[in-house]
């Protein structure tokens, strides 16, 4: 029996999606806040409540995964919508603010 082996695929089963995740984040805030100079914390908001939603589904509705991530993205889409009208002439810190 092989533990380094089977040690290094937990650790790589374990650790690989949540870091595919952050880096993700990152390019999208690297390409909003370095390209264009403008910080918006909406992502970063997105993101928790992408989390949090597909959380909320799997675990108390005891939904499939999947479903849950098709339930966050009409989330995330009508929360967009939301936030996203009444803002979308703000820049510079007002763009931050919100």
């Amino acid at each position: 029996m092989d533990w380094g082996f089977i040690f290094e695929r937990t650790f790589s089963a374990m650790i690989g999606p949540e870091v595919m995740i952050y880096a993700l984040a990152a390019v999208g805030l690297n390409v909003h806040f370095g390209y264009t100079g403008l910080m918006n914390f909406g992502q970063v908001g997105f993101m928790a409540a992408g989390a949090y939603g597909v959380g909320v589904t799997v675990f108390w509705l005891d939904w499939s995964f999947w479903i849950g991530i098709i339930f966050v993205f009409v989330y995330a889409a009508v929360l967009a919508l939301l936030l996203g009208i009444p803002t979308l002439r703000l820049r510079a810190d007002y763009l931050g603010l919100v």
